[in-house]
């Protein structure tokens, strides 16, 4: 009986992980767009703020750029010592857009800030989101 030379088991270890590699790349490349838009991703952006001539009214233009939905519950508003907080239903008013935002969608609202104060002209100050599952702060120059 003649006998055949056959590989070494370290080649056909090396075989293996190499086979086994390329086909977990080629599963991950196929199936990676399905997982990435399976992870819960809540984002707002703020697109515009208005400060009126009276320096004491503010309107927002807010989006839900994520892609979950969510309720903002309330606006904060920072400027030098004092902060404010403005509650939706109670002293902000919903121009357009509703409070449960879906992704991609709009919200104007706008609120005053208490009358015995007024932003100074030109004064930066921060404008907090408050929503069910995120919170984000932006500095907005006035």
């Amino acid at each position: 009986m003649k006998r055949r030379p056959a590989i070494s088991p370290f080649i056909a270890t090396v075989l293996l992980v190499a086979m086994t590699i390329s086909l977990g790349g080629i599963l991950y490349t196929q199936f990676r767009e399905t997982v990435v838009s399976q992870i819960r991703n809540p984002s707002v952006s703020l697109i515009d703020v208005n400060v009126a001539d009276d320096r004491r009214t503010i309107t927002l233009l807010v989006k839900n750029d994520g892609n979950v939905d969510f309720r903002i519950s309330s606006f904060a508003l920072a400027y030098g010592a004092a902060n404010q907080s403005f509650v939706i239903g109670n002293n902000v008013s919903l121009i357009s857009g509703d409070a449960s935002m879906k992704p991609g969608s709009l919200l104007a609202a706008r609120f005053k800030i208490a009358a015995t104060t007024t932003l100074p002209s030109l004064s930066s100050f921060t404008i907090t989101i408050v929503a069910d599952q995120l919170a984000r702060a932006f500095n907005v120059e006035g």
